[in-house]
């Protein structure tokens, strides 16, 4: 998420030009919009830039021939008119395409920005020159954002928080739609105190619709119908839910709703320190169209190469057994050519791809616990998966010649072993613990590879044994802490991978033209 070379361009110019060109005669509470973009614009600034720090905007649009950066310690904020049972906000739009400003507004520190729309109108052209394209720019600290909407900007983000400075942002009541990226909290953002956002809703996607880069919080918001389209050409790449790579910071991420997604719904790989509790990710049949035939996930959600996460009290759902088309019924599943590092089965010469997965490619998996067999990656130990409950079924979908089987939580070889541990503790056992959980649905509870640790202070877990146990402990051996027999791949193989700690996009911004194609909505 943090690039070399990231511009900020500028967004406003010297208050005495704002001053020349603003409508003196207007009253900053009760602005209305003008027939000129310049003019509006200047309107807004200068009484951003008065002695109040104010504006107040009217109901209507607000054409801008570039995008306002909010001086510190201001206050923008829309008067909402209620009409038909709806909330309706003043817009801010981008007049007509410009390459002046890469934001419709960028607010800084100690302010606030409520009640708008801000609509790029796929005419910020910006974004060519600055890796922190978005419609809301957030770089500074202690502001509030409530009530805002922001759409309509195919090779950006919707929400950029960036710059190592802001902290304590709070967001609420945000709706992001229609861009390529949705939420992005960027490389360098710390914990104490850390951006929140919250209660909102992120949909309609291309990519990923939330990045955790830097530390950032997410709480009781939808995330839905996303990543459909991550890739520039031919193939097309989906995206998912929520992403993170390369993030040893953590975060924060509770009480969310994920749905809907072309790809998984949470993808971790080589993150450390976040908190996942009382989710719910859901990836059902419904959310593949048949003109989405790239649509791909093995599982739901996936901690790959990841560390010291605490995944408690969530509800994980992979309904994603078989797709009808106009060919009939297709599965969606594994592949070997979406298994590169050959996590799913051993490395041996002689080993079958998918030999570790229960339906071998046909496998549709709830939680995915993996881990590399490749020297450097990020060993996947000491997380904890408690409290939850994973269901994937291909019962109701599967047809009779080509059986598809799920799985509610697969761990992967290598997992709960780190060889990078010193060499007087090589291979440090540091096993994830899994406790309590339930996988009530699943055509099969778990399969349960690796060197982790299951209820293992409970000597015996019977069938319907309570917590700790967990609900299928009772079909794994008792001995091993209930691993099952596959516990390491057989060598390391591969060129060495170098972690850099940086958290990452996806795809690098910024994006290259033409621009994505728009949200397409599912077919009637």
């Amino acid at each position: 998420v943090s690039q070399p070379g990231c511009l900020a361009l500028a967004g406003s110019p010297p208050d005495a030009i704002a001053r020349n060109e603003s409508d003196v005669n207007v009253t900053c509470d009760s602005l209305r919009p003008q027939s000129s973009a310049r003019k509006n614009y200047f309107t807004i600034l200068g009484c951003l830039n008065s002695g109040d720090r104010r504006a107040v905007l009217a109901e209507g649009t607000f054409q801008l021939h570039r995008g306002i950066a909010m001086p510190d310690n201001s206050s923008l904020v829309g008067v909402a008119v209620d009409a038909n049972g709806t909330r309706r906000y003043p817009r801010l739009r981008i007049a007509a395409p410009t390459a002046m400003t890469s934001f419709v507004v960028r607010i800084g520190n100690a302010s606030s920005l409520s009640s708008l729309t801000l609509d790029g109108a796929e005419n910020l052209r910006g974004f060519e020159q600055d890796c922190c394209a978005s419609i809301l720019s957030v770089m500074g600290g202690g502001s509030v954002v409530e009530d805002i909407e922001a759409s309509n900007f195919s090779v950006g983000a919707g929400v950029y928080i960036h710059g190592a400075a802001s902290s304590g942002n709070v967001l609420t009541r945000v709706h992001i739609h229609s861009c390529y990226y949705g939420l992005i909290f960027e490389h360098g953002l710390k914990q104490a105190p850390g951006n929140v956002f919250s209660d909102g809703v992120i949909e309609h996607i291309a990519c990923d619709a939330v990045t955790f880069g830097g530390y950032g919080e997410l709480h009781t918001s939808v995330v839905r119908d996303s990543g459909y389209d991550c890739g520039r050409n031919v193939p097309r790449q989906p995206g998912g839910g929520i992403y993170c790579a390369g993030n040893a910071v953590g975060g924060v991420i509770r009480e969310n709703r994920v749905h809907g997604m072309c790809g998984q719904g949470l993808d971790m790989d080589s993150c450390a320190n976040f908190n996942i509790s009382a989710n719910m990710f859901h990836t059902s049949v419904e959310a593949v169209y048949p003109e989405d035939g790239h649509c791909y996930a093995f599982a739901t959600v996936s901690l790959l190469d990841t560390r010291d996460t605490l995944f408690q009290d969530n509800i994980v759902v992979n309904e994603r057994g078989v797709v009808l088309n106009e060919q009939g019924p297709t599965l969606v599943r594994a592949s070997p050519e979406f298994d590169p590092d050959r996590m799913f089965t051993d490395v041996d010469w002689s080993a079958v791809p998918f030999a570790d997965l229960p339906g071998g490619s046909r496998t549709a998996i709830g939680l995915a616990v993996l881990r590399r067999p490749r020297h450097g990656a990020q060993p996947a130990i000491d997380n904890v998966v408690a409290r939850n409950h994973f269901r994937a079924s291909c019962r109701d979908r599967a047809d009779a010649e080509e059986p598809c089987v799920g799985v509610g939580y697969f761990v992967s070889r290598g997992t709960g072993s780190d060889e990078n541990a010193d060499y007087h503790l090589q291979n440090r056992w540091s096993p994830t613990k899994f406790t309590a959980n339930l996988v009530e649905g699943s055509d099969i509870g778990s399969k349960r590879c690796g060197q982790n640790w299951y209820a293992a202070e409970e000597p015996v877990c019977r069938r319907g044994s309570g917590s700790p146990c967990n609900e299928d402990d009772y079909e794994h051996p008792e001995g091993n802490y209930r691993n099952d027999d596959c516990w390491e791949y057989t060598a390391l193989v591969g060129e060495p991978m170098k972690l850099d700690g940086i958290g990452r996009l996806r795809i690098p911004l910024p994006l290259p033209l033409p621009a994505i194609p728009k949200w397409h909505p599912p077919p009637a």
